[in-house]
C-alpha cells in the first residue's frame, strides 16, 4: 500500500508540476525566439519586406493575426505590412523560395 502511494505521488508531480516548468520554458523561448523578425512601426508607417532582404521576392500571401495592429499592404518595393494602430501582432508571408517567413510587428 504505501509502495502504490509513493508512485502515485511521484506521478502526480510527473504530471502536474513538470509540464509547468515546460510551459514557462516555452514562453521564454518564445520571447527569445529568433524565428520571428521583429519589426518596430509607427501607425500609418509601412514597413517593406522585400527592401528588408528578410524574404527572397516575389513574396506573396501575406497574412496578420490581429488586423488592428498591422494589415499587408502593397507598396511600390512589392507587398509589405502596414501599422494600424498600437500593440503587437504576427505577421507572415510565403517566399518566392523557401518556407514562410514570419515577423512580430510592434506598432508603436
Amino acid at each position: 500500500m504505501k509502495r502504490t502511494a509513493a508512485t502515485t505521488s511521484v506521478l502526480l508531480v510527473i504530471v502536474f508540476v513538470f509540464p509547468a516548468f515546460r510551459a514557462a520554458s516555452a514562453e521564454e523561448a518564445g520571447a527569445k525566439d529568433p524565428g520571428y523578425f521583429r519589426v518596430e512601426l509607427k501607425a500609418g508607417e509601412s514597413f517593406d519586406m522585400c527592401a528588408s532582404g528578410e524574404i527572397v521576392c516575389p513574396a506573396r500571401g501575406a497574412i496578420c493575426d490581429d488586423l488592428k495592429v498591422a494589415v499587408p499592404a502593397e507598396l511600390p518595393g512589392g507587398i509589405g505590412f502596414t501599422g494600424v494602430s498600437p500593440g503587437t501582432t504576427i505577421c507572415s508571408a510565403a517566399s518566392a523560395i523557401g518556407p514562410r517567413r514570419v515577423f512580430r510587428i510592434t506598432v508603436r
